[in-house]
């Protein structure tokens, strides 16, 4: 079962992977489209995760292509294959593969490196639907 979950976790990363390279918007381009507009919804990140767990398609109606207002604790800070910086935030499950990922353009690397593993904190981006994590880009610390 670990094994499985070593494969899909992999799998997710090179799909995910793909897509950012095909991505025709950079971090850069959506943080300066989305900064002074107000959030769509404001949510927690494991009430945010647990809706696309138990329906991607409504959560997707809801939630995708708006600006969202995120709240949780801070579970990995780092880079992803693409040298992107991100933040996920957990969705409250302990060994849990879900939760929300938001990726942040590299004129946010200073406020990045002030944060903390286990800090709670709020990020405004754009959701981006369900890629093994839900995906918020163009992220502003608030």
């Amino acid at each position: 079962m670990t094994k499985n979950k070593h494969i899909l976790s992999l799998l997710t990363v090179l799909i995910f992977s793909l897509f950012a390279i095909a991505s025709t918007e950079s971090e850069d381009e959506i943080e300066d489209e989305i900064s002074d507009i107000e959030p769509d919804i404001t949510v927690n990140a494991t009430v945010l995760s647990a809706e696309y767990q138990e329906n991607e398609i409504a959560a997707d109606e809801k939630y995708k292509g708006k600006i969202l207002l995120v709240s949780g604790t801070i579970d990995d800070i780092g880079k992803d294959l693409m040298d992107s910086i991100y933040v996920s935030l957990s969705d409250g499950e302990e060994f849990s593969f879900s939760g929300v990922q938001c990726f942040f353009s590299d004129s946010q690397t200073s406020v990045a490196a002030k944060l903390k593993k286990g800090q709670t904190i709020t990020i405004k981006g754009k959701c981006d639907g369900l890629m093994g994590n839900v995906l918020l880009n163009g992220c502003t610390v608030q």
